[in-house]
């Protein structure tokens, strides 16, 4: 075993290099309302792990069931190492590091209309 060899690419850099240039991060986009339903959201992070960033509206929920989704999609999106945003009181966007690197996110976000 050797202490020097071929620099390895970090899963990042992986992830990125498999993106097709023609498919923006906006463009893999889901959007959707969430329910008290755990298969459901099993499935919202199924799709997240995929490259599918999230935008997910918890306004149907109680504050109780709110913040327990809210959690876990926080921890999952922790999990991924990506990050996310708040975008209103009810409303989150939830991406993995590699889907802001084409900038289409920011720009999606930054043109919604103001509440």
């Amino acid at each position: 075993m050797a202490l020097f060899g071929k620099k390895k690419t970090n899963d990042y850099e992986e992830a990125y290099n498999g993106l097709n240039e023609s498919l923006k991060a906006v463009d893999r986009l889901v959007i959707d309302t969430v329910i008290d339903d755990d298969q459901k959201a099993a499935s919202l992070v199924d799709k997240l792990k995929e490259g599918q960033p999230l935008i997910l509206n918890f306004k149907e929920l109680d504050e109780f069931q709110a913040n327990k989704m809210l959690a876990f999609f926080i921890g999952a999106t922790y999990a991924v190492e990506g990050k996310t945003v708040k975008i209103n009181n009810t409303t989150y966007l939830f991406a993995r590091r590699v889907d802001f690197m084409d900038g289409s996110l920011q720009r999606f976000i930054q043109n919604l209309p103001k509440a």
